[in-house]
């Protein structure tokens, strides 16, 4: 590996003009392919300086720059090695070293990529890799830490299975979630006994047991480590004897996801209630399992408020793909969702040729928000739409939107199951006398009082006559129907 020759000036100060004056010289050689520490090292140990209690600011300058450039990271090395390979003289470059006493440093006055000293001791570790994470932090009249792990000897995954004393965790979070899942394969439970901003101390759930646990944030950063652990157990609680604290919704609908990708397949919270004993040993209730799948479906799939939210946007697409077309959404005066309202150009075409036949029917949903799919259709397309519920003033408001966008037609047919909301969205005059009326006749098999009956709808709505008169007694009077009803 080739090495380069490097000037270094220490003991001095620098200048308002930026220069570095008073300085002693001493020499080292570094490596291409070193890393900002072994930098640190090699100086340190070229110089003898203590990092226990002195911390050092690498600087050096560059021409037509009166600001000395610093080297406090891997990339500061790699650019200032890749200067020294263009101008391998011993004199070009000379690095500057400025050292400081710690006790003489505080949070106005480290600057970024000095080496100072934490309540741990100076993590430095050998790598050919630059693949370090920097954790800075800064506290008003306090020390500021600059502390230096390589990335894999940080924990940020919650599929951690060891857990033991030195390990450091990516935040308080992740280490949560991993003694949980470490609770549940053990088989025992444990209670928090405190937890803050920077700690996390646990215990278990029996008094008398010496199992304990502690952790802590690392100078106050989101790092967390594990201070102490017990992980002896001297308590009669060891195996489970009652359902699991530790095995939350979250944890479960976390361990559930990967089974609910295929939305075609059928996975009951039963299914859920087994699939956890089997793998974890653990009881759970109906009701959590019912809970974590619904945690792990909003996970995949986002919560039902997300997908609202998105509802203009999409109607406001497929009516410009779809130019002609009737799309209409209902708000509420709180601007929430009430009914939505399709009927597409090509179906509104389509119904001019074919007989002026609707069948209408509507269908729950069930949803968190439920409501009501409901549809008209015709021989050769349809409308649809959805509403709150099958109401009088939801089906008014469909039956609204699909005259505007189908008009009227002579002789039209309306197929229904009967739905009390849509014969008042057709007929609204008085209503409850229409309907009592209509079932007597439907049911008597005296002519006398059908005749008598029928001018009592007359005298009602004359509209509603007409229209019973054209659907044809035989369909719904038992007097005319052309076999016994019984």
């Amino acid at each position: 590996m080739a090495s380069l020759t490097v000037l270094l000036r220490h003991s001095g100060k620098w200048n308002d003009e930026g220069n570095y004056i008073n300085f002693s010289i001493e020499g080292i050689l570094i490596k291409e392919y070193a890393s900002f520490n072994d930098l640190v090292g090699s100086i340190s140990n070229q110089l003898g300086i203590d990092l226990s209690t002195n911390n050092i600011k690498i600087q050096y300058n560059v021409e037509g720059n009166r600001t000395p450039m610093e080297i406090h990271n891997d990339m500061g090395y790699r650019v200032y090695v890749k200067l020294k390979k263009e101008n391998k003289e011993f004199g070009m470059y000379p690095l500057c070293i400025t050292t400081m006493e710690k006790e003489l440093i505080s949070g106005d006055g480290l600057n970024q990529g000095d080496i100072v000293q934490i309540d741990e001791a100076v993590q430095m570790y050998d790598s050919d890799t630059d693949d370090t994470l920097a954790i800075e932090l800064a506290n008003s009249g306090e020390a500021i830490g600059v502390f230096e792990l390589h990335k894999d000897l940080i924990i940020s995954k919650t599929n951690q299975k060891e857990v033991m004393a030195g390990q450091v965790y990516k935040d308080k979070a992740i280490l949560k979630e991993v003694m949980k899942n470490y609770a549940i394969a053990q088989r025992f439970q444990f209670r928090v006994d405190r937890s803050n901003a920077v700690s996390y101390a646990l215990i278990c759930i029996s008094e008398d047991c010496d199992w304990r646990f502690k952790a802590s944030s690392i100078n106050k950063s989101e790092l967390f480590k594990v201070r102490e652990f017990n992980d002896n157990h001297t308590c009669p609680l060891k195996n489970k004897v009652y359902e699991q604290r530790q095995a939350s919704s979250n944890i479960i609908s976390g361990i559930i996801r990967t089974k609910l990708t295929n939305h075609k397949r059928k996975y009951t919270p039963r299914d859920i209630i087994d699939d956890v004993k089997s793998d974890l040993g653990v009881d759970v209730s109906y009701m959590l399992a019912w809970r974590a799948k619904e945690k792990a479906m909003n996970f995949l799939r986002g919560e039902p408020t997300d997908s609202y939210k998105k509802l203009p946007g999409y109607l406001y697409t497929m009516d410009k793909t779809y130019p002609g077309s009737h799309i209409r959404m209902e708000k509420s005066s709180n601007n929430e969702f009430m009914y939505v309202y399709i009927s597409l150009y090509a179906f509104i075409r389509g119904f001019d040729h074919c007989r002026p036949i609707v069948v209408v029917d509507g269908s729950h949903l069930k949803s968190y928000y439920t409501g009501t799919f409901v549809s008209a259709s015709t021989l050769d397309g349809a409308a649809y739409g959805v509403i709150d519920s099958k109401n009088d003033a939801a089906w008014t408001w469909f039956f609204e939107q699909f005259k505007i966008a189908y008009g009227v037609r002579e002789n039209m047919c309306i197929v229904s199951n009967r739905n009390e909301s849509i014969i008042k969205s057709k007929f609204k005059k008085s209503h409850a006398k229409l309907s009592e009326i209509y079932f007597s006749m439907a049911k008597t098999y005296i002519q006398t009082e059908f005749d008598s009956l029928m001018e009592k709808v007359e005298k009602v709505d004359i509209r509603v006559k007409e229209y019973l008169e054209l659907a044809g007694y035989e369909k719904w009077v038992r007097l005319y129907a052309p076999v016994n009803r019984g």
